[in-house]
């Protein structure tokens, strides 16, 4: 899967060529994602069983393990089998509405009304945890947290680290919604649930790249389960350089 621009284009030509498998589009085992990470998500989702190889020539390629400098190692790596792979956890969200709504995430998934305010009342565990009033709620992945839970003042987390964080979407903090106003981080065996504390018919869900109005909104139970991509590396960008490369060096 690739951006249609000259270059992306290009790599991909350059690719069929010389990678020694068969090609196939309906069940491949082994993508390559050439962009960035647009490219890469929605190649993820596409083909969830896959190995993805991601090549940097988008904006943001932080799922991408080879620049295009590196594209004549990654053709040595898949022909030879000299490459690494990669395990990300996904956050598995269930989602109870107008009917049941399953889904996995790769970055975050939010709940959010922009018409009006939002009234939640958040569970963990099934223990009663705080009222939430505000716009709505991010969950994120060890990965997904340096993406829209990065903007919202979230932190960002060792992706070694199998969590998800909980981070507001300008929350109100009154004496009858009092909430803790800070990015909560929950280790795997936590179930985070959210149940709606009135009536909508009008809140959004995004999954990723995927956005979906809910009819009837009842509630959302989110956890880290045994689900993951695996992802194709040289094993020479760790975490620390992933986060220098993305937000600090200049390309």
């Amino acid at each position: 899967m690739h951006k249609y621009d000259d270059v992306s284009l290009n790599v991909c030509e350059t690719i069929k060529k010389q990678i020694k498998l068969d090609y196939s589009e309906e069940s491949p085992n082994i993508v390559f994602t050439i962009g960035g990470d647009g490219t890469f998500i929605r190649a993820c989702h596409r083909y969830p069983t896959a190995t993805f190889f991601g090549i940097h020539t988008g904006h943001l390629g932080f799922y991408s393990n080879y620049s295009l400098e590196q594209l004549p190692e990654l053709i040595n790596n898949i022909n030879n089998g000299t490459y690494q792979i990669e395990r990300i956890p996904l956050l598995s969200v269930q989602v109870f509405a107008d009917r049941i709504y399953n889904y996995s995430a790769i970055n975050e998934i939010t709940l959010i009304s922009p018409p009006r305010t939002l009234k939640l009342d958040v569970f963990i565990n099934d223990d009663f945890f705080e009222h939430f009033r505000g716009t709505g709620m991010c969950i994120s992945t060890p990965t997904g947290s340096t993406a829209y839970n990065k903007s919202l003042g979230g932190a960002v987390i060792d992706h070694n680290l199998k969590v998800m964080q909980l981070t507001e979407i300008a929350g109100i903090n009154s004496s009858s919604y009092e909430t803790i106003n800070s990015p909560l981080i929950l280790g795997k065996g936590y179930v985070l649930e959210l149940r709606a504390a009135g009536k909508y018919s009008n809140i959004f869900l995004t999954v990723d790249n995927l956005a979906l109005e809910l009819k009837a909104f009842k509630r959302l139970k989110a956890y880290m389960g045994n689900y993951f991509v695996k992802v194709g590396t040289n094993g020479n960008l760790n975490f620390i350089n992933r986060i220098k490369r993305s937000f600090f060096e200049a390309e």
